[in-house]
């Protein structure tokens, strides 16, 4: 894996953990605990020129923008989705186009809503997008998309 140099901070949600990466290194470490040992299931990725955060009032603090990021380690599979509101294409879940009844099916959150089958990856094609919007705060491009919906 290569180190991801960025002017951002890197913001990792695991349910209410939020999770802070200033550094390339530490960036890297972060997506490698998102793939290979996540706390939870499923996590929110923020890139922002602030680090998230609860204000004083118990709000949160972040931008609009996020990738949400599913992995199961122990079957070798992932799914994305992302959102950016007002943006085209601002709506979308990872697409494998190889998906079968053999794809598993993987949480878009805890309260039991799942991810299409088709948004199902290896978890190697995961890694590679999560540190791509790391590094680019953008839709990654290394993964092909379809039509998310808002869950």
């Amino acid at each position: 894996m290569t180190s991801t140099d960025t002017a951002n901070v890197v913001s990792v949600l695991f349910h209410h953990v939020i999770r802070h990466a200033y550094t390339g290194e530490e960036v890297d470490g972060l997506v490698r605990e998102i793939v290979e040992t996540p706390p939870r299931p499923v996590c929110q990725v923020y890139v922002w020129d602030q680090p998230c955060h609860i204000n004083e009032d118990g709000q949160p603090v972040f931008p609009p923008r996020r990738l949400l990021v599913s992995s199961k380690p122990t079957t070798g599979w992932g799914a994305l989705n992302y959102f950016n509101p007002g943006a085209p294409d601002g709506l979308a879940d990872s697409l494998n186009p190889e998906a079968d009844e053999n794809t598993p099916v993987l949480p878009l959150d805890t309260d039991g809503v799942d991810f299409p089958r088709s948004a199902s990856l290896p978890l190697e094609k995961v890694r590679e997008a999560i540190a791509e919007y790391c590094r680019t705060g953008a839709r990654p491009t290394c993964v092909q998309w379809q039509p998310g919906e808002w869950y």
